[in-house]
């Protein structure tokens, strides 16, 4: 059983503190976390479902429950697109990716619609990160190409959340 005292530590620190989700950590599975959530209802999240992913090897189509508890306990998302079989895809833009972007999206779509009908802003880390995780397949040096990766992720969600607006269902 965890004890978590991250509201008595927030407190005293006037900090907030999100624990986040990765495979190698307590929050390694969208199965496991839930039932912790359950039974700590102040734990906050830093959300990166890419790691579920590549856990559950699924879009977590079958815990739509875990995924909705927690994203109403995320307060901070790290933007990084993963897939059935790893936390990391090669490159977002690619198509052989487009389901893995548009399965993100759908959760992150949801927290979005969620900060912004409580009025809450909403902060999002990309987080494509470096070797072992990045795969580069470029003549572009591992650091140009995780640098490329993240910013193009950071204009992507720019231009979808802040740009154009979208409202999604």
């Amino acid at each position: 059983m965890f004890n978590f005292k991250q509201e008595n530590k927030a407190a005293e620190s006037s900090i907030a503190i999100y624990q986040e989700t990765h495979r190698n950590k307590w929050a390694y599975g969208a199965h496991r976390t839930f039932e912790i959530l359950k039974k700590n209802p102040n734990l906050l999240l830093t959300f990166d479902v890419s790691h579920w992913f590549c856990v559950s090897e699924s879009y977590l189509e079958d815990q739509s429950e875990a995924v909705a508890l927690a994203v109403s306990r995320t307060r901070h998302l790290h933007a990084r697109i993963g897939y059935t079989q790893g936390s990391q895809v090669i490159d977002p833009r690619l198509p052989e990716y487009k389901d893995a972007v548009a399965a993100h999206l759908k959760i992150w779509d949801r927290w979005i619609n969620e900060q912004k009908q409580l009025g809450v802003s909403c902060t999002i880390t990309p987080e494509f990160g470096p070797y072992p995780y990045l795969i580069n397949t470029s003549s572009k040096t591992d650091h140009q190409m995780q640098w490329e990766l993240n910013l193009w992720m950071k204009n992507f969600l720019d231009e979808k959340y802040n740009k154009t607006g979208q409202a999604l269902s």
